[in-house]
């Protein structure tokens, strides 16, 4: 990894940047978040996390500095009811 790409790796705002850029361009998500790893790394974000940002300056919401943690938890299929799990399999 060159040292640009450690820049930002290592700074928030630089990885949202990233993300804002890559939203502008209206790529599709995945594959905006594949060439997002592939530049910077594949440890620097979660998918989801990357969902996040991305859904948020697709849709006009540029506030970089949103506070996360006064969001409801995010759900997962493991929190769906037993009974709609034996529907779905």
């Amino acid at each position: 990894m060159d040292g640009s790409a450690e820049v930002i790796k290592n700074d928030d705002f630089c990885s949202k940047t990233c993300i804002l850029y890559e939203a502008l361009e209206k790529k599709l998500v995945f594959e905006a978040y594949r060439n997002f790893c592939d530049t910077v790394g594949k440890d620097v974000m979660e998918y989801p996390d990357f969902e996040f940002w991305y859904y948020r300056f697709y849709h006009g919401d540029m506030e970089f500095d949103y506070d996360r943690s006064v969001d409801p938890a995010p759900k997962n299929i493991t929190d769906l009811p037993v009974e709609l799990m034996y529907k779905i399999t």
